[in-house]
C-alpha cells in the first residue's frame, strides 16, 4: 500500500480580517508560499486557524481555499475534525463531501477525561461514517490522551485508520504505540506532532511530521524532515537544533503571535489579527529583537 503522507505536513494558520471575518485571500497566500517552497502537504483546520473560534461553515471555507490553492500540484490534504460529540463529527464530515482532499485527522473530544472505553466508541463511530484515509490526533490541549493500547486496537479493527500524529512528546508512549501497530501495518504512518521533538521522532521511525514552524519557515522544516527521511541523522540533528533555537524564542510570546511576527521576514505573506483578545497577538520589543537575531544566526532572513 505504501506511506501517504510523508515529509513536511504544515499545519496552516487563518488569517483574519479587522472586523475578525475570515482573510481568506491571505490565507490562500499562504499556501502559494508553502508550495513554492516544497511542502508536501497541509494539515487544515488545526489549532493554528484558532479552529475552536471558527464555525463549521468557515472550515469549510478554510478548506475550499485550500483545495483551490493545490489544484494541479501533488500536495496532500489532511482536514482535522475538532468535535465534541459524534453527532457534531457526522455532521461536519456531511459538509467535506464532494470536496477533492485526502484524509480526515480526529482528536478526543475536548473538556471532560475520556475512558478508554468511551474513546474508542466516539472514535470508532467516526471512523465507521467513512471510507476516506483517517488519522488520530494525540492533542494535549483536548484533555484526554489515546493510550498506545487503545491506538493498537483501532488500527486493528479499523482498517482506514492510515496513521497516527503523536504530539505527546513521549518517548516511551510512541515507541509503544509503534510496537502495538508496525509489525502487523509496516506502511501506517507515523507523524511527529509537535516541533520540539521533531529530530527524536523521526529517528524513532516517523515519516514525516506535521509542523506548526512550518508555517514561517517552511525551507528549514523541509530541511530537517528530508535529512530524517535520507537517513542523515547528523543533518537532521544539526537542522532541528535551528528550529529549537527559533521555538525557544517564539514561545515567550503568546500561542501564535511570535509565528506570525516571524513571517515578516521569510518571505512570504504575513498572516492579520485573531479572533482571542488583541493583546494574544503582542509580541514583548525585548523577544522581536531577540527572535530577528536568530533568524539571522540560523540564515532564515530573506528580506
Amino acid at each position: 500500500m505504501g506511506h501517504l503522507f510523508t515529509g513536511l505536513v504544515t499545519e496552516i494558520i487563518a488569517s483574519f480580517n479587522d472586523d475578525g471575518s475570515l482573510d481568506l485571500k491571505t490565507t490562500g497566500d499562504l499556501i502559494d508560499f508553502q508550495l513554492e517552497k516544497g511542502t508536501p502537504a497541509f494539515f487544515v483546520n488545526g489549532l493554528g486557524v484558532e479552529v475552536y473560534s471558527v464555525t463549521f461553515e468557515e472550515r469549510i471555507q478554510i478548506l475550499d481555499e485550500v483545495i483551490k490553492r493545490c489544484e494541479g500540484t501533488d500536495a496532500k490534504i489532511m482536514s482535522c475534525i475538532y468535535v465534541t460529540s459524534v453527532a457534531e463529527g457526522k455532521k461536519l464530515m456531511d459538509m467535506h463531501k464532494g470536496r477533492k482532499f485526502d484524509a480526515y485527522c480526529f482528536t478526543a473530544p475536548p473538556f471532560f477525561e475520556y475512558t478508554d472505553e468511551a474513546l474508542y466508541s466516539f472514535t470508532a463511530d467516526l471512523l465507521k461514517y467513512t471510507d476516506k484515509p483517517c488519522y488520530i490526533y494525540n492533542c494535549r490541549e483536548m484533555g484526554t490522551l489515546y493510550s498506545p493500547e487503545l491506538l493498537g486496537q483501532l488500527a486493528k479493527d479499523f482498517p482506514n485508520l492510515r496513521g497516527y500524529k503523536d504530539a505527546t512528546r513521549n518517548t516511551v508512549h510512541l515507541l509503544n504505540t509503534m510496537m502495538y501497530i508496525e509489525p502487523r501495518d509496516p506502511d501506517f504512518d507515523f507523524l511527529c506532532g509537535c516541533d520540539g521533538s521533531t529530530f527524536g521522532d523521526m529517528a524513532m521511525g516517523c515519516v514525516g511530521a506535521v509542523s506548526f514552524m512550518g508555517v514561517p519557515f517552511p525551507e528549514q522544516m523541509n530541511a530537517v524532515i528530508n535529512a530524517g527521511l535520507a537517513g542523515d541523522w547528523k543533518k537532521c540533528k544539526e537542522e532541528h537544533q535551528k528550529i529549537l533555537k527559533l521555538r525557544l524564542v517564539m514561545k515567550k510570546a503568546p500561542n501564535s503571535a511570535a509565528y506570525i511576527y516571524a513571517e515578516n521576514f521569510t518571505g512570504g505573506p504575513v498572516a492579520k489579527n485573531t479572533r482571542q483578545a488583541l493583546e494574544m497577538n503582542d509580541v514583548d520589543e525585548d523577544v522581536k529583537e531577540e527572535l530577528k537575531k536568530v533568524i539571522e544566526e540560523i540564515g532564515a532572513m530573506r528580506v
